[in-house]
């Protein structure tokens, strides 16, 4: 779970003094994960800024399928995943830290994407992709009508596509894992609850 980061070459010496390490093959800067607890010490570093969340190495994509309340047909739908992961907020005093976050979530209202998420993405589910003005929230996309399928009707709804309320449904969720090289990073909401357990426990996880 190493993170990339743009180390300016006058900083080169300091980030070497605070654990980050060089990838001759990328050519690129990076902190790996055993030094994770000096996040805030690179913070300066890390790309794409408006991605407030670290994924692990490796993520998973959870497949369904829902009703589309445009065309009626059937579609099938996603929904990125992690067992834990990193998230960047404030402290009682006010101060900017990155806190581990050590459970299960599916992500929504996915506002930005690393570049290698977003390529992951692009290259096997092109029916997740941004709004149709392309700057709103990436969204599923009905593979029938192309019209985007609302976040809060497949995660927020009690019995909907990614909220299951039995076993059962959380069985009809499957759970593909991805790995990167890199930490990929997200912008976007993500919740707790029992229906993420179910899924959990009922959903199965298959390697690409």
């Amino acid at each position: 779970m190493s993170l990339l980061l743009n180390v300016p070459v006058a900083e080169e010496a300091t980030a070497k003094a605070r654990g980050v390490l060089w990838d001759t093959h990328v050519k690129s800067w990076y902190l790996p994960d055993i030094n994770y607890d000096r996040l805030m010490e690179v913070d300066s570093w890390i790309a794409d800024k408006d991605n407030a969340i670290i994924l692990p190495d490796e993520i998973m994509i959870a497949h369904t399928t829902t009703l589309c309340r445009h065309c009626n047909h059937t579609s099938p739908v996603i929904a990125i995943g992690s067992d834990y992961f990193f998230v960047k907020e404030m402290n009682e005093r006010d101060e900017a830290v990155w806190l581990e976050q050590d459970f299960f979530t599916l992500f929504e209202q996915t506002a930005t994407l690393s570049d290698n998420l977003r390529l992951l993405l692009q290259e096997n589910y092109p029916h997740y992709k941004p709004g149709h003005s392309g700057t709103a929230y990436w969204s599923n996309h009905c593979t029938h009508c192309n019209n985007p399928l609302d976040d809060r009707l497949l995660f927020e709804e009690a019995g909907s596509a990614f909220h299951p309320e039995s076993q059962e449904a959380a069985a009809a969720i499957s759970l593909k894992l991805f790995q990167f090289k890199y930490a990929p990073r997200i912008d976007a909401g993500y919740t707790t609850g029992p229906y993420l357990r179910l899924i959990t426990e009922f959903a199965a996880r298959n390697m690409k």
